[in-house]
């Protein structure tokens, strides 16, 4: 009696564990070639190598393993936990914590989270690992890596006004974060982080604008300087097709001259497949900086297709051209001596996208 009445308690308990708790994941298999032997190719600005002159052909820039557990303690009580296995400044795939706050909402259009929060620094943050919810290959370098950071600790509060079919969500942050930049021994933190973000929805458009600003602060030279992010994004997607683009202006005194930069990406959706197409730009500001710094811009024209293979599974194929002004290294890294400055590069990628 005591074993059957055992067996049921434990049942009940996994039963109620199993509605407070989900896990969810998400991943990307993938493989890039650069034709530039002289530098590398990365897709983020965390890594130390990539595609070109470290290997031909790259399994690391473009591959990703994601784990999420959400938590639904109450009607109003929930939290979140997110792990991402990424191409890391020290040549590992070290998993890390992504997320981890606690949300509670006071009304369903009116929420307070505190602990560690993504940035919503761009259209896609939210989502920006996520390949399966993404249109391209990776998200636009020429925008998103002169704005890197993907999470801060702190809290923020989230409002959603409802104006007919309209929706209107504005969110205020505050925290701090520390991250590596190439090369990874220059730990930087990032203090006093506040933000400013307005979205607005109607139907299938989405527009948004956003303001960031923060102390950064270089751990092994102890620099200190001021950095900050404008950023604005519209999308329209009504189905069959759609239209996005973002464009920012991204200043951090002293260490980079700063850019204005956008991309704007258009696509077509035919049966399971979706051919597209991206122009993205990062112009140099020409502020100052401490050194001679050789990243003075770059130009991205890329086209591919996505292939919904099966429910939840992706591929894609995706070709980049990438230029650059006659004085430039752009984003690529492991420069080596002989790499003739403005010298562009071709790039190919094939990715498999999964969430679970």
């Amino acid at each position: 009696m005591s074993i059957l009445t055992g067996g049921a308690t434990s049942h009940a308990c996994a039963e109620g564990l199993a509605d407070i708790f989900s896990v969810s994941g998400f991943g990307t298999l993938g493989v890039t070639h650069s034709s530039l032997d002289t530098a590398d190719f990365a897709s983020t600005a965390f890594e130390p190598n990539g595609a070109g002159h470290s290997r031909r052909y790259d399994v690391t820039g473009d591959s990703t393993l994601g784990v999420q557990v959400n938590a639904q303690f109450t009607d109003k009580l929930s939290a979140v936990v997110q792990v991402v296995s990424v191409h890391r400044y020290d040549n590992t795939f070290q998993p890390e914590v992504e997320w981890a706050n606690v949300k509670y909402a006071f009304t369903p259009d009116f929420s307070v989270r505190v602990g560690r929060i993504e940035l919503p620094t761009f259209l896609t943050s939210d989502y920006r690992d996520v390949g399966y919810a993404n249109p391209w290959v990776r998200v636009p370098a020429e925008v998103y890596n002169n704005e890197p950071i993907t999470h801060s600790d702190g809290a923020d509060l989230s409002y959603r006004m409802h104006l007919g079919s309209v929706s209107n969500t504005v969110r205020i942050l505050y925290g701090y974060s520390t991250f590596h930049i190439n090369p990874g021994a220059y730990r930087t933190t990032g203090q006093g982080i506040v933000g400013l973000f307005d979205t607005v929805e109607y139907g299938a458009v989405t527009a948004r604008i956003g303001y960031m600003h923060g102390t950064v602060t270089l751990g092994a030279l102890g620099y200190k300087t001021t950095s900050s992010v404008y950023s604005a994004a519209l999308a329209y997607d009504p189905g069959s097709w759609f239209l996005q683009a973002e464009v920012a202006r991204v200043t951090t005194q002293g260490l980079t001259p700063g850019y204005l930069s956008g991309y704007l990406t258009a696509g077509y959706r035919v049966g399971h497949f979706t051919p597209y197409v991206t122009y993205a730009q990062a112009h140099s500001l020409g502020n100052p900086t401490l050194g001679y710094n050789t990243n003075t811009g770059q130009r991205d024209l890329s086209a591919g297709v996505r292939w919904d293979v099966y429910k939840n599974v992706d591929l894609k194929l995706q070709f980049d051209h990438v230029w650059l002004p006659s004085n430039s290294t752009g984003s690529f890294v492991n420069v080596q001596p002989q790499y003739r400055l403005g010298t562009g590069t071709n790039v190919m990628a094939l990715v498999l996208d999964f969430v679970f």
